[in-house]
């Protein structure tokens, strides 16, 4: 494992990348806190708070699918860059709003819709780009690091925002992160790749990218396990969503505690993500992906049930701390499992001229599911109490287990084999050819 970190370090571009997904992540952490804070200084009102937030995930659900054939027909790294300064301009101009005093929410709105549509397309193309700056047998180490750096790097710009923005107000740390784009776009444009081979053509008419769009998603479907991929993303984001909306009554009439327990959940769930991701590459070589996928199921249904099942433990304040903290480890460790896993098996089983518009695809697949959900949620929480959610998500999470074991996992299993014997056979092609040279 050493000698492949080692073997990242030496690479150039994986160097330029992981320092810009750094600074992006650390800009995107501080502006976060500020933002929240300026779109209620400016309204007084929650309800602009919520509605920022849809428009900040509309073009992940409906643009995001759409722009795969033109991003893979188009050079991914200037898609980057020009993506990059696109979002420090808008950035730059809510800074410069707030500064002078003409920002408002409608226009904080308007250049939100407007970053997020341009992510649209950043997404994509980020991830097309990735197996050109990263060798196949280095795919575990440099997402792991990746995840690992980047949730970090969220941590202590989520630490320094209030210090930030004491020490250079709101418009400063929204200028901050306009400057964290632009590096980050100085970066990618400084990175040495191979020329790519793109068919502008492809796209010269309506009718052939109607075709190049049909292809992403007959490939996806004729992929059995981009098909499962799809099921444990959703299931992921779906089942993610009764902590996250119902932190406050599970606090309150679950735990019988206060905010104080929702800070041991974000802090637990947060540094065993951190550390899941860290320690990904080792625990695969014991894992398969089959394994992986039930062990991940196995933690969510674990913390779920967990929350009911303890409930004796809550009698002392101590008690449901440190009952919170162990499930919520449990909780975070598995999914970083799933995503780990989802994010480097994805590089391995996808061919490389539809990894822009499987992308786009699965993220919006991912993403829509979180609505929907919530508004489930909304709906049922209204006829029956948290505890009652919260033991349907862990028997939502068994049943899920009980269709993996029974049929996803077969095609986990093909890819994986499929997967094995093609890198053995490019191992003997290397040997002969070195044994020829």
């Amino acid at each position: 494992m050493s000698f492949k970190y080692d073997k990242l370090f030496r690479n150039p571009n994986y160097r330029k990348n992981l320092a810009s997904s750094i600074v992006n992540r650390f800009g995107d952490s501080v502006d976060a806190i500020a933002s929240s804070w300026i779109v209620y200084e400016l309204t007084g009102q929650a309800y602009w708070s919520a509605i920022i937030y849809a428009i900040n995930r509309l073009p992940t659900i409906f643009v995001t699918p759409l722009v795969g054939p033109w991003v893979e027909n188009h050079s991914k790294k200037k898609i980057m860059v020009v993506t990059d300064l696109i979002r420090a301009i808008c950035v730059g101009i809510m800074a410069t709003g707030l500064l002078m005093g003409f920002l408002s929410a409608p226009l904080i709105a308007v250049l939100n819709l407007i970053i997020s549509t341009v992510e649209a397309f950043r997404g994509p193309a980020s991830s097309a780009f990735f197996p050109m700056i990263v060798d196949k047998d280095s795919y575990n180490e440099a997402i792991s690091l990746n995840s690992s750096v980047s949730s970090i790097t969220e941590l202590v710009g989520t630490g320094l925002a209030a210090a930030i923005i004491a020490l250079i107000g709101s418009s400063g740390a929204i200028y901050l992160d306009m400057a964290t784009f632009i590096i980050s776009a100085l970066l990618i444009s400084w990175m040495k790749v191979p020329a790519e081979t793109l068919n502008t053509k492809a796209l010269a008419s309506a009718s052939a990218y109607l075709k190049e769009l049909k292809d992403g998603f007959v490939y996806c479907k004729g992929k059995k396990i981009l098909v499962v991929f799809a099921y444990v993303a959703m299931f992921l984001n779906g089942i993610l969503v009764p902590i996250n909306s119902l932190q406050t009554p599970l606090a309150t009439e679950v735990l019988k505690g206060g905010p104080e327990l929702l800070s041991i959940f974000g802090l637990a769930v947060t540094i065993s993500m951190l550390l899941g991701s860290l320690f990904f590459p080792v625990l695969r070589k014991f894992l398969n992906g089959k394994k992986t996928i039930i062990m991940m199921i196995t933690l969510i249904i674990i913390f779920y049930l967990g929350l009911v099942g303890a409930s004796p433990l809550y009698e002392t304040r101590y008690g449901a701390a440190i009952t919170l903290m162990l499930l919520s480890t449990a909780l975070g460790f598995g999914i970083s499992l799933g995503n780990m896993y989802i994010n480097v098996e994805m590089f391995n089983v996808i061919d490389k001229s539809y990894l822009a518009r499987v992308s786009g695809i699965g993220s919006a697949i991912s993403a829509g599911i979180t609505p929907v959900s919530a508004f489930i949620i909304s709906i049922v929480v209204k006829y029956t109490s948290t505890k009652v959610i919260m033991i349907m998500a862990g028997i939502i999470a068994f049943l899920f287990g009980i269709y993996m074991l029974t049929s996803g996992t077969k095609a986990i299993i093909e890819a994986e084999r499929e997967h094995t014997e093609a890198s053995a056979m490019a191992d003997a092609q290397r040997s002969t050819d070195e044994v020829t040279a």
